[in-house]
């Protein structure tokens, strides 16, 4: 788009607007109403819709207030977990590093896999 197109295109935009607006406040309310007030009683309805205690199917698990919750610190994986992952890890990279380097990486990974993996079924 070149300079004069934006510039036709900025400027119509604004002008459309600007006819538009009165239009707009052709639908606002008015200070006076059209309707008279008529006194109403609050009848209480039923609740329409889905409610937080529709949000769940099936067996609900109650669980009292006071009870402590329970925090991972390390996404449910203990440290043999851990150290097979980063093995694998140091395999992986050592294979796309490549050369002296990736060989000793791979050598590395692999004793530490295989570490973690001993822990893990001991």
């Amino acid at each position: 788009m070149n300079v004069r197109s934006r510039a036709a295109l900025v400027l119509m935009s604004a002008f459309i607007l600007v006819l538009r607006a009165p239009q707009g406040a052709a639908q606002s309310l008015t200070a006076t109403p059209i309707a008279p007030n008529i006194a109403t009683t609050q009848v209480e309805k039923p609740q329409v819709g889905p409610t937080f205690a529709a949000l769940t199917v099936g067996v609900r698990n109650v669980v009292p207030a006071t009870a402590p919750a329970q925090q991972r610190g390390s996404a449910g994986l203990g440290q043999n977990e851990a150290l097979m992952i980063v093995g694998g890890a140091a395999v992986l990279v050592g294979a796309v590093v490549g050369g002296d380097a990736g060989d000793i990486f791979m050598i590395g990974g692999a004793i530490v896999g295989l570490y973690g993996l001993y822990k893990y079924l001991q």
